[in-house]
């Protein structure tokens, strides 16, 4: 049985990368600096009662090597991490393929999200954003009267 998946901006934060997808095919994954089309970094994003939580594992990073922007609704995460270039080293480089490393990806965002309210932790590699919903988006009960 094949699942369908379904896009509803109003509930789940929804990939906004399509444009770097398709170039990434255009130019080659290994050639496209971008790197959100071969799904670097890996993100999961979970939703709770009261907001979301995207969480992307950077290895290698800290938080003064990340930039997270919010424009318009669209939440951006990006990086660009270059070596040393004075680091003296014996022989030739045959291979280098750490000496930049660079990323951009970009999630629209529910209209429910509280922009103002979005916080950022980095702990041990992982990048945790939460994106709190407004208080009027947040499910409610709703008491039944006898009438």
């Amino acid at each position: 049985m094949k699942s369908v998946v379904t896009y509803n901006p109003d509930s789940v934060l929804s990939i906004f990368d399509d444009w770097d997808r398709m170039l990434g095919d255009f130019l080659g994954r290994e050639s496209y600096t971008g790197m959100a089309s071969a799904g670097y970094p890996p993100v999961d994003v979970r939703e709770e009662k009261e907001r979301y939580v995207l969480e992307a594992e950077l290895p290698g990073l800290g938080e003064k090597d990340v930039a997270i922007k919010v424009n318009d609704r669209v939440l951006s995460i990006a990086s660009v991490k270059e070596e040393d270039k004075k680091e003296e080293r014996d022989g030739v480089w045959l291979i280098r393929e750490r000496g930049v490393r660079a990323f951009r990806r970009a999630f629209t965002l529910p209209r429910n999200v509280d922009a103002e309210k979005i916080g950022a932790s980095f702990k041990d590699g992982l990048l945790t954003v939460s994106m709190p919903k407004r208080p009027e988006a947040q499910e409610k009960t709703i008491a039944i009267s006898r009438g």
